[in-house]
């Protein structure tokens, strides 16, 4: 009888430790943001118990890389509340490093049953910057044991492209080097940076899974989100097919098929990603945003039909994700008359509601592609990337972080 007792005791400590995951539904989150563009988050032991519980067995951990800038020149919302979103304000944004380390150390204060429910990515990097990847390194020596990828990061984003506080591409160029394909005179970022080959490079050689944001086609937003020009005829394939041909090595997962809240899918939307994944055997995509769910579970005249997603979906079902791309933290909002409603924890429901907007997908391609969609892709990378960056982190473990061009 003391036997039993004991064990019972012993199990029920183990418990307490965080020694024994909760049984969850086979739903991991590949696309999910743990701080807006303030840094305002959520800790992960929150994320874990109060919003994933029992409904999301696995979630990447991602925040938003770029801090939006609080110029009081601006005057933003006639003073009334912080910028806490990038579409409003005219000020600029830039890079924000610090989210890794902050990020890192709440990981690392979970006990190891929710650590393995977590796979933290890093994002506190320019991608247009030679040294970003000197970034990434330093991440890993320093925070040995918690990230298993890099992204969401940005190439083409409707907008954010605009505001970044970085150099014109065509600033620096050299004598006779002509502007990149996808460039223009106003453009910050392109496919064609060699610090995009030198980032997927290094993600390759550790094994890191990388989530990469970059529109299907060019869009011209102003700051306010009134939407100027969108060219879905002149798509980014070329420059898609450039970036992948040159780190053929590396796993990356395309956000959102390339869509957002102004790129809306053309009619040959798919034939587009298709011919990308096609060209890119390492690529996958995900099916993330409840904004562009619904552009797929109930599309608009013009638009690829429920039918053309699933057959796409079932074509390439072991390649592609699905994600919420919920933001913990909403945005501070002023309605017409001046009210101001500030940002806060996002409620339970609507976090978990995302779930939902994909059924009439999942009716269409049935329980076993769902399933690969919804976890089992996700699960299957992102396994493969904790072993093969552990071990990339115990053989560098004596490098300098303070040199790292001298390993």
């Amino acid at each position: 009888m003391k036997k039993a007792y004991g064990i019972v005791i012993g199990l029920l400590f183990i418990l307490y430790l965080g020694g024994i995951a909760p049984a969850a539904e086979e739903i991991a989150d590949s696309h999910f943001h743990n701080a807006n563009y303030a840094m305002q988050g959520v800790p992960l032991k929150e994320i874990i118990d109060t919003y994933m519980g029992e409904k999301i067995a696995r979630s990447v951990v991602f925040p938003l890389p770029l801090q939006q800038k609080w110029d009081r020149f601006e005057h933003y919302a006639g003073d009334k509340m912080d910028p806490n979103y990038y579409m409003g304000p005219k000020a600029g944004m830039y890079y924000y490093s610090a989210i890794d380390a902050l990020t890192a150390a709440d990981y690392l204060k979970l006990f190891s049953a929710d650590r393995a429910r977590l796979d933290p990515m890093i994002v506190g990097f320019n991608p247009m910057d030679q040294y970003g990847v000197t970034h990434i390194k330093r991440m890993l020596l320093l925070y040995p044991g918690v990230f298993a990828g890099i992204g969401e990061f940005s190439v083409h984003k409707e907008l954010v492209g605009d505001k970044i506080d970085d150099d014109l591409t065509r600033t620096n160029l050299g004598p006779g080097e002509k502007l990149p394909p996808d460039s223009t005179d106003s453009t910050r970022n392109t496919l064609y940076n060699p610090s995009l080959k030198t980032i997927l490079d290094f993600a390759a050689e550790a094994g890191l899974v990388v989530c990469l944001h970059s529109d299907v086609y060019p869009a011209k937003v102003s700051y306010d989100g009134t939407s100027v020009t969108l060219s879905p005829e002149a798509p980014y394939t070329a420059g898609m097919k450039h970036l992948c041909g040159g780190s053929p090595k590396a796993t990356v997962y395309w956000a959102h098929t390339g869509l957002g809240r102004f790129v809306k899918p053309a009619a040959d939307h798919l034939k587009v990603v298709s011919e990308v994944l096609d060209a890119c055997p390492n690529w996958y995509t995900d099916l993330s945003w409840d904004l562009v769910q619904s552009y797929i579970a109930f599309p608009k005249p013009g638009m690829p039909t429920l039918d053309d997603w699933a057959g796409f979906v079932k074509k390439y079902q072991d390649r592609i994700l699905w994600g919420s791309d919920n933001v913990i933290y909403t945005r501070n909002k002023m309605d017409d008359k001046g009210t101001v409603t500030l940002g806060k924890p996002m409620l339970v429901k609507d976090y978990l509601v995302v779930r939902e907007t994909l059924n009439p997908l999942w009716e269409k391609v049935g329980p076993e592609v769902m399933r690969k969609v919804r976890y089992a892709n996700h699960v299957r990378l992102f396994d493969v990337a904790r072993t093969s960056v552990r071990a990339w982190e115990a053989a560098h473990a004596k490098d300098n972080v303070w040199d790292l061009s001298a390993q």
